[in-house]
C-alpha cells in the first residue's frame, strides 16, 4: 500500500509546478497564505510548512509584511576590460532586446550625473546622453546612462542613434573603448528606476560606474549602470587583483544618491 504524502508536500509539489511551468514568474509574489488556503481548502499552518520547504531549497524567499516572491534565476554579467552587455546576454542563452529610451546633446553643467562626467572628461563643454534599458526574456535587467564627448566625433551622434550597440557605433566611426576603471555599489532604487526595472522602492540595485577610454587613453564615456539585485550578479574575472581590474570601491548607498 502507497503511504500518501502530507498534505504540505501535495502544495509544495503544485506550487513548485506552478513554477516551474511559468504559472508563477520569476521576482512574482505568490497568492498570500489565506488566498492558498482557501485554494487547497487547509489550514494555513499547512500552507505555511509548504512555503518554508520552497524557501529551504532555494525556490522562493519569504518577506516579513510582504509575502512570498519566487527566486529570481540572476544573470552574470562579467566585468573586465572590455565588458558588453550584448556579450552577456548571449552568453546567458536567453532571449534579449535592448531599447533606447533617450538620445540627447545638452551642455555638460546640464547633464545628469555631470559631477561623475566631470572627473573623466574634464570642462568638455558638451556631451551626448543615452538612456536605454535591456531586457532578458522580457524582465528589465538593466537601465543605463551612457554620457559621451560630443567633440569625441563629429558623426557620434547619428553612430548612435543608427546601432544598438554601443561598442559598434564606435568601430564605425573608427574607435575602441575599454574600461579604465568600474566602481560598484548598491542601494535602493528611486521611484524612477523602480518603474524602470519593475522593482520595488526597497528592493536593492546594483549600480556600476564605468569609466572607458581609448586604448590609448582618450576619455570616451561614463556609463551608469543599474541592475536588479536579484536578477543580476556582476563577476570580477581575467584580473590578478582588484586594481588590475580598475576596481575602485564597492560600498552601500542606504538611500539614492544624486550628482550635482
Amino acid at each position: 500500500m502507497t503511504e500518501r504524502l502530507p498534505r504540505w508536500r501535495d502544495v509544495a509539489n503544485s506550487l513548485s509546478e506552478g513554477i516551474r511551468n511559468g504559472i508563477y514568474e520569476p521576482g512574482k509574489k505568490l497568492p498570500t497564505e489565506n488566498d492558498l488556503a482557501r485554494h487547497f481548502q487547509l489550514n494555513r499552518h499547512t500552507i505555511r510548512r509548504a512555503l518554508e520547504e520552497l524557501a529551504s531549497i532555494g525556490m522562493i524567499r519569504t518577506e516579513q509584511g510582504r509575502g512570498s516572491f519566487v527566486c529570481d534565476d540572476p544573470v552574470e554579467y562579467r566585468i573586465h576590460a572590455r565588458p558588453r552587455f550584448s556579450e552577456l546576454m548571449k552568453d546567458s542563452n536567453r532571449p534579449t532586446t535592448r531599447r533606447k529610451l533617450s538620445l540627447r546633446r545638452m551642455a555638460l553643467v546640464d547633464a545628469p550625473d555631470r559631477a561623475l562626467a566631470r572627473d573623466l572628461l574634464g570642462g568638455v563643454p558638451d556631451v551626448i546622453v543615452l538612456e536605454r534599458i535591456g531586457y532578458s526574456a522580457d524582465r528589465p535587467v538593466s537601465y543605463s546612462r551612457h554620457i559621451f564627448d560630443a567633440g569625441l566625433h563629429e558623426g557620434l551622434m547619428a553612430a548612435l542613434e543608427a546601432h544598438d550597440s554601443i561598442t559598434e557605433a564606435l568601430r564605425k566611426l573608427g574607435l575602441e573603448s575599454v574600461r579604465r576603471r568600474t566602481q560598484v555599489s548598491t542601494r535602493c532604487p528611486d521611484s524612477h528606476e523602480a518603474s524602470l526595472l519593475r522593482i520595488e522602492l526597497n528592493d536593492p540595485i546594483l549600480r556600476t560606474v564605468g569609466y572607458n577610454v581609448t586604448p590609448a587613453g582618450r576619455p570616451i564615456e561614463i556609463s551608469i549602470g543599474h541592475y536588479p539585485g536579484r536578477r543580476m550578479q556582476l563577476a570580477f574575472e581575467n584580473f590578478q587583483t582588484a586594481d588590475q581590474a580598475g576596481v575602485v570601491g564597492v560600498s552601500h548607498d542606504p538611500v539614492p544618491r544624486s550628482d550635482a
